[in-house]
């Protein structure tokens, strides 16, 4: 990191603006990694039990939570597809497009689902750690959420399975799976039996509403070999 401050070595990232709510109150969020809620913020929050096993907690408390135990979360979710340009997605710097205001519906050209759903984890970057390849088609500016999405009606092996790959990224492979990406999203909780986790933090119950910002931060680093 020196080496690269030194040498003017730069780039940029995306960084996720996010509106919350909780009765009368909106709170403003910067994200840069990413959001989750359901298995994977319950996997990430109420493991801190058994931290002293290391990265081994979140492995154990998938198999309870995710097999043993498992959780119906319902929800709401709303979002603002890509443009397309040729049959190619195009996002980088755009702007072309007003977020609604908590109390109002989504706008024409959103797209909004309401079912029960087991993980719901909006990705901005490839790694949510050094050993999770969660979203390999994620760029670092690409202006893009890609969120990853399992469905309550998805049998447990097959969930098993997703889980188990997610260190090779080929669980974006698997059957059950669906990747949407998107330029904004909404999700509503209906049933508050999860978690808003933001970046590995948790946050306040509530709605979530979020845009990209392209190219929102920069930072430094060494050149790679």
């Amino acid at each position: 990191v020196v080496n690269g401050v030194n040498n003017g070595e730069s780039d940029t990232l995306a960084v996720q603006k996010m509106r919350q709510t909780q009765q009368s109150n909106v709170k403003y969020i910067t994200s840069f990694l990413s959001f989750s809620w359901g298995l994977i913020a319950d996997c990430d929050l109420e493991s801190e039990c058994l931290r002293i096993l290391g990265t081994l907690r979140s492995d154990i408390w998938a198999v309870y939570r995710g097999v043993l135990f498992p959780r119906r979360y319902r929800a709401r979710f709303s979002y603002l597809p890509p443009r397309v340009n040729n049959g190619d997605e195009v996002c980088e710097q755009d702007s072309s497009f007003d977020m609604p205001k908590f109390v109002e519906e989504v706008p024409e050209g959103w797209v909004s689902v309401e079912d029960d759903f087991t993980v719901f984890w909006a990705c901005q970057t490839s790694h949510a750690s050094y050993n999770m390849f969660n979203c390999p088609m994620s760029k670092m500016n690409d202006g893009l959420f890609h969120i990853l999405v399992v469905r309550a009606s998805c049998p447990r092996w097959r969930l098993i399975l997703m889980l188990l790959q997610l260190e090779s990224g080929n669980h974006i492979h698997c059957k059950g799976l669906e990747v949407i990406s998107c330029r904004a999203y909404r999700l509503e909780p209906l049933s508050y039996n999860s978690y808003n986790d933001i970046d590995g933090e948790l946050v306040e119950d509530g709605v979530i509403q979020a845009h990209m910002m392209p190219r929102g931060a920069q930072f430094f680093a060494g050149k790679v070999d």
